[in-house]
């Protein structure tokens, strides 16, 4: 409550995450709480019942993560089962405003087009998610895309993006000679992270720390962060560091944004 508090006047939205948020007793109190913003939920629907999607109040967006048709799901997930439970809570959700995330990965491009019809049945706005390598994907290289993988995929995103319009969005992001000096227009602008631990980072894919809200206020943590290069350089869309030559275009995190921050360390 009191981060929330000291977002009022900063930020527009809130994102719950996790873990799966509907595990957490406060949720649905600390959503309501939050009644100035939109509150995005991101929920793998495992844990999800009718009664918590009843108790949502109106400012709540439902954020549910699809990265596969059954069993490709199940294995993404670790979790046999896991894409049944997802149906059934897309069905409880159907009055609800909702998003679909689907992370880019092998298993899931001979699927695109079923995912695009499971979006379309349930009236979500659909979001295709770039892998980042970190966290478990670094020890499980083999199932990211490849440079020819990731070619395809973004052109083939952006003729649908063309016949789709709003209803197909994706972070899957190809630098070019264009945007030198301008920069990316990021998804990550204005974006802070906070852990269970308290640790408030750049993003939630992000290793550096900032603070600790345990320690002192998220105002001052903001305060400071706002003046500190990489934080600075991120919100213009690291436009000054666009000369930058990278091996593979789409993978500005690790050659651009994790790279810069290594060389100012918070």
């Amino acid at each position: 409550m009191q981060i929330i508090d000291e977002a009022r006047g900063h930020f527009d939205c809130i994102i719950f995450s996790g873990g799966e948020p509907f595990l957490h007793p406060d949720l649905i109190p600390l959503t309501r709480y939050a009644r100035d913003f939109v509150v995005f939920i991101t929920t793998a629907g495992y844990a999800l019942s009718a009664e918590q999607i009843r108790g949502l109040p109106g400012n709540a967006v439902l954020v549910f993560g699809l990265d596969g048709i059954g069993e490709v799901h199940d294995h993404y997930r670790g979790t046999p089962g896991a894409y049944e439970h997802l149906m059934k809570s897309l069905k409880l959700a159907r009055d609800r405003p909702k998003e679909i995330i689907t992370t880019l990965w092998k298993g899931v491009l001979p699927q695109m087009d079923a995912i695009i019809d499971v979006a379309e049945g349930c009236n979500a706005l659909l979001h295709f998610n770039a892998l980042i390598p970190v966290g478990r994907a670094r020890s499980n290289r083999g199932i990211m895309l490849g440079r020819e993988e990731q070619e395809a995929v973004h052109e083939r995103l952006r003729a649908l993006r063309l016949s789709r319009g709003a209803f197909l969005v994706t972070d899957l992001y190809k630098v070019t000679e264009k945007d030198r000096g301008g920069g990316i227009d990021l998804f990550c602008k204005g974006r802070y992270s906070v852990s269970p631990s308290g640790d408030v980072r750049p993003c939630e894919f992000h290793p550096s720390v900032l603070g600790n809200i345990f320690r002192e206020s998220f105002s001052s943590i903001m305060e400071r962060a706002g003046k500190h290069p990489f934080i600075q350089s991120r919100e213009q869309g690291f436009g000054d560091q666009m000369g930058t030559t990278l091996d593979n275009p789409f993978d500005y995190h690790t050659g651009i944004c994790h790279a810069l921050s290594a060389q100012h360390p918070f």
